[in-house]
Order: C-alpha cells, then structure tokens, then sequence
C-alpha cells in the first residue's frame, strides 16, 4: 500500500505547486513558529531583520521620555512569491507585484523556479526594484525548489526529535522530486561551509558529515570559507564508514566500490581528523574528492551560508568544460549571494 503524502501529487499546474508550497511553509509555522523563522533567515541568510515571533522586554527607555515597563514587538513584515515550474517570470510583471508591499515592513520578494536567473538578469531586478523609492528596500532573491529541499532538510536536521518536522521533510522532498522540480543538470556543485576543519579538508581533498544527514544528487562538491567557494572537486566516492586503531576502516556504505588506494587515503584523512579532535570515528560519511582545484567563487551578499548550498553550474557558465582546472578557472570571475 502507499504510504499517504500530504502534498498533492496529481496535478503540477502552478497554482497547485504554490498551494503545496505554502501548505508546507503553514505546515512548518504551525509545527514550531521558530522553525519557520530558522527556515526563512535560512533561505536569505538575513539573520536579523526577519521575525515571527514577538519580542519581550522590560524597562525599556521610551526615546529619552521615560522608561516603559513593558514592551511586547513584532516586526512587519510580508513575503511575496511568485512561482514557476521550471521558466523564469518577465522582469516587468515581477516588479509590478510590489505594489503590494507597505512601505514600513520588511519586504521580501520571491522567484521560484527550477532555474534561478543569471547573476546578470537578477542585477537588472535589484536595479528596477532599488529604483521604487517610495517603498524603501525590497529584498529580491532567485530560490529554487532545491533551495528549499535542501533548507527544510537542514531545519530536520537540527531539530531531529521533532517527529512532525522529519513527516514534513521527508514529504516535501518526496513531493518535489516526483513532480520533477529538482534540477536534472549533470554539473551541480554543493558548497560546504569548512570552518575550522578548512585546512584538513584541503589537505586530504575530502569532506565529512553525519551519515544521518541526507542530501541531493551532486558531482561536485566546493569548500567554503570566507564568504567564497576556496576549492572545488569531482566527487570521487561517498563513503559510510567507521574508523579504529585495531581494525582500520570498517565500511558500511558506499556509492561506488572502494578501492584500496580510497581506502589508504580516507585512513590517513580520519586518523589525522581524529587527532586533531573531531569526532568522525563513528556514524559518518566521507567524501573524497578528485581533479581538486584553488577557485575564488565569491559570495556578494552580506553574511555567510548556511552550512550547504547548492548550485546548478549550468546556470552559471554557459558551456561546462571538461577540466575541472578550467571550470575552478572560470569561476573565478563569477559571483553569487
């Protein structure tokens, strides 16, 4: 028997993709207000200006006239999306949505497709929008359904006790794949943000996570550090597998076979990860890496990533080249947000 989705299936007309994707953002409200507000500051990685959950103080000075004793405050704020299955909105009919905002609350305009637009067309919209002065700042951003696959994957992630929350994730993505929403592009980089283990990942070309935590189809994997992608590789082999003294490598899952020379390599990087004190022993997966080049892909807005994004390098450069050295070359000169 099937198993029971909440999003509806059958139909993939616009109107019902939105339908599904705001049930799924009330969905994720309704479960924790706080998640929603993680999920939102997640996708525009705006860590301050973005609230749904009202703020309580006390004692608060009232603009050098007293002091208040209590002070409850919410922000206004409104979202406006438009959606798309797989094409991208005329600029004109885009900006004309904005006349629904209100000047004092905090706006954020939404395209969502399973294409963004060019950097060059996404300035030209930021341009039009910068120029409606009476509505004050309107934050524009491309999101693709991925982006929002791989935020509420993060979200369940983080908060994995939440059984509602993991219900929601597993049924969204379901649902996005099977009404085929997600990219089918064969160049997909997924850039990781590398803090303190930046230098260990370089050196041993490889990266690790938690085996728990899932992900999408990609064959390029970015390290990422201050506020740009540093490094890119070919993924050579995702490995699930655990580490001891005695035994060595024990391997539990793997994309491809593992070769001994994979092996030798993922033992050198754990011992050497180990040492320096991460916990990568047990339950985790490990990806290694080949063809690893020095890139600069930077990041334009402000603020970092959170943990992972995903990028669709079609979108980016108009013909992949085969050498990975070319395409880490070529995006040297391209820039994202």
């Amino acid at each position: 028997m099937a198993v029971l989705n909440q999003f509806q299936h059958y139909s993939q007309g616009e109107n019902t993709v939105t339908n599904n994707v705001l049930l799924m953002l009330s969905n994720l409200y309704e479960i924790n207000p706080k998640y929603y507000e993680e999920f939102i500051k997640g996708l525009t990685e705006d860590l301050d200006q973005y609230e749904v959950i009202p703020n309580f103080r006390q004692q608060v000075n009232n603009r050098g006239d007293g002091i208040i004793d209590g002070h409850i405050q919410l922000k206004a704020s409104k979202i406006i999306i438009e959606t798309k299955l797989q094409g991208l909105e005329w600029i004109n009919k885009l900006v004309k949505y904005t006349k629904s905002f209100d000047p004092n609350e905090y706006k954020l305009l939404f395209h969502l497709s399973s294409n963004k637009y060019p950097p060059s067309e996404a300035e030209k919209i930021e341009k039009r929008l910068s120029e409606i002065k009476e509505l004050g700042k309107i934050n524009f951003h491309s999101l693709t359904y991925q982006d929002l696959v791989d935020q509420l994957k993060e979200l369940a992630n983080n908060y994995q006790y939440e059984h509602y929350l993991q219900r929601l994730n597993e049924h969204f993505e379901s649902y996005c794949i099977g009404m085929g929403l997600m990219p089918k592009s064969n160049h997909v980089l997924r850039a990781m943000a590398c803090g303190q283990s930046f230098d260990l990942n370089v050196k041993h070309q490889f990266y690790f996570d938690l085996a728990s935590r899932g992900y999408s189809n990609f064959n390029y994997l970015g390290v990422y550090k201050w506020k740009s992608v540093r490094y890119i590789g070919k993924v050579e082999n995702m490995i699930e597998a655990d580490w001891d003294e005695t035994n060595g490598i024990k391997v539990k899952n793997s994309k491809f076979d593992v070769t001994k020379a994979q092996e030798e390599k993922l033992y050198i990087a754990i011992k050497e990860s180990i040492d320096q004190g991460w916990g990568v022993a047990k339950n985790h997966r490990f990806f290694l890496l080949k063809d690893f080049c020095k890139t600069d892909f930077k990041k334009t807005s402000p603020g970092g990533i959170f943990r992972v994004r995903y990028f669709n390098l079609e979108n980016i450069i108009e013909t992949i080249p085969e050498s990975t050295e070319l395409l880490a070359e070529q995006l040297k000169s391209k820039t994202w947000e």
